[in-house]
């Protein structure tokens, strides 16, 4: 499985900015004809999720 990375919102920086981390165990679903991935933080624990286009939701599942 590709890795993906999201923002988290429960890393932040010294700015107070949310961090590009990577998603654990990323779990791709389509409504409506978008497409998304909901999964964990590895750094922290904290949930996370991303929209995705067509061709990257394939190459997840």
């Amino acid at each position: 499985m590709q890795e993906l990375k999201a923002l988290c919102m429960a890393c932040r920086d010294a700015k107070n900015k949310p961090t590009m981390q990577v998603m654990n165990d990323p779990k791709v679903t389509e409504k409506n004809n978008r497409f998304s991935a909901k999964g964990k933080c590895a750094k922290c624990g904290g949930n996370m999720f991303k929209f995705l286009s067509k061709d990257d939701a394939a190459k997840l599942k």
